[in-house]
């Protein structure tokens, strides 16, 4: 891939019909522009690859390329992306503007509108969660408003946050942050954990990110953990979060205080395990602090227990999609699932990703029914059953090696993969 630089000016214009009319955001990877067409305002975000070396492209134009799939979701609380393109070999897409800005203008203020933003919040990440993906980066900056007043999500993603007491980042030699995604302030626990790895895209860590960003908004400010200026005080916030340790004075103090306390600090759990389990069950305990307001469904409707394939909703083939039934013609009743190549289904994992060699096993009934999910896989050699180093959770919920059973609409956690039953 050969890349160019560029430098964007008010005027310009780009693939011959976006002209500029000012940045209005940046990050440690790209840049976002208010650009014109056809008298419409929209958003461009460009990575900037010409400022990377070229081992690192392969990766960022992934990632980009994802979020602006993401963004292409349907639903009414996602800032929905448009067209994808490149510019001189570094890529670009379009997406609505947003132009009341971002949710770091509610910081302390308008207290009575929070429950009313926090309740669509809650709708999007719904909306997120139940297509097997996880947000991973939820903060202010990530939920923008719209005309409407009506909050809508959006993800940065590799174009980043450029304010430095959020982004947290050590440098490399060439004054490149070593850390690439995510922001430390708003960071579950078990994030942190070099074991443990398995929880780490369960969507219990954007239930943590969600109630760190509304204690912010509440406390005008404040961070439930400590006040790091540094990277040095970071290890001291992280301590504090694991131990459960926070200023809960804070929050009894604002308005409808009660109420949040009980909310946050049940987001605020250190043990995910005894946190909010899923969004829907935030969105009830809130409700009464709402206005009237008829929201998106979230009960949705009966679900089909015959499945008849999984699709990688998040991971390193995003989008790939397999045919159960392939699988078991004329050769048994297991799908075996891992890293290695001796699996049915190979998810390509690298170091970090958490995913065991013989990760899980998908296992046809013998009523031709159901399928049931079972963590781990049969090792054959030494005649016994092995389960996963960091665990497969169906929906929220750990699978053991007895094993659940699947229905339409389940994500399976494998990792740093989820994938969709369908």
């Amino acid at each position: 891939m050969v890349v160019f630089r560029i430098d964007l000016r008010k005027g310009d214009t780009i693939d011959g019909k976006y002209r500029v009319l000012r940045r209005i955001g940046s990050g440690s990877y790209g840049d976002v522009y208010l650009v014109e067409h056809v008298n419409r305002h929209y958003a461009l975000k460009v990575l900037r690859l010409f400022d990377e070396i070229s081992d690192l492209h392969e990766e960022l134009v992934k990632r980009f390329r994802q979020e602006y799939e993401t963004a292409q979701m349907p639903g009414n609380y996602f800032v929905h992306s448009m067209e994808y393109s490149e510019l001189k070999g570094n890529p670009f897409f379009t997406m609505e503007y947003c132009a009341n800005g971002d949710l770091t203008e509610y910081v302390g203020k308008h207290s009575n509108m929070l429950p009313q933003l926090a309740f669509e919040v809650l709708l999007g990440l719904h909306d997120l969660h139940s297509n097997g993906k996880i947000h991973r980066d939820l903060k202010p900056e990530n939920v923008l408003i719209r005309d409407n007043g009506h909050a809508a999500l959006t993800d940065f993603g590799v174009v980043g946050n450029k304010e430095a007491k959020k982004r947290m980042t050590n440098k490399t030699i060439f004054n490149r942050p070593k850390q690439r995604f995510g922001s430390p302030l708003y960071m579950a626990p078990e994030m942190n954990e070099l074991k443990g790895g398995g929880v780490t895209y369960l969507p219990t860590i954007d239930i943590w990110s969600f109630g760190v960003m509304m204690y912010e908004m509440l406390t005008s400010g404040q961070f439930p953990f400590g006040d790091p200026r540094n990277i040095s005080d970071l290890a001291d916030y992280q301590a504090n979060a694991k131990k459960g340790i926070w200023n809960r004075q804070a929050i009894r103090e604002c308005e409808n205080g009660r109420r949040w306390l009980s909310v946050i600090s049940r987001c605020l759990e250190a043990d995910y395990q005894r946190r909010y389990q899923d969004v829907r069950d935030i969105i009830h305990d809130i409700e009464p602090m709402v206005p009237p307001y008829t929201p998106t469904t979230t009960t949705g409707t009966p679900r089909s227990q015959v499945a008849k394939r999984m699709i990688v909703t998040q991971g390193a083939i995003t989008g790939t999609a397999y045919d159960l039934y392939q699988f078991i013609a004329g050769k048994g009743h297991m799908v075996r699932v891992g890293r290695s190549i001796t699996n049915d289904i190979v998810l390509y994992g690298y170091e970090g990703s958490y995913l065991s060699r013989h990760h899980f096993t998908l296992e046809f009934s013998a009523d031709k029914s159901r399928w049931k999910v079972r963590d781990g896989q049969w090792n054959k050699g030494e005649r016994r059953w092995e389960t996963s180093t960091n665990g497969t959770y169906l929906n929220s919920s750990p699978v053991t090696q007895d094993g659940l059973y699947l229905c339409c609409g389940d994500i399976i956690t494998a990792g740093e993969y989820k994938l969709k039953i369908e």
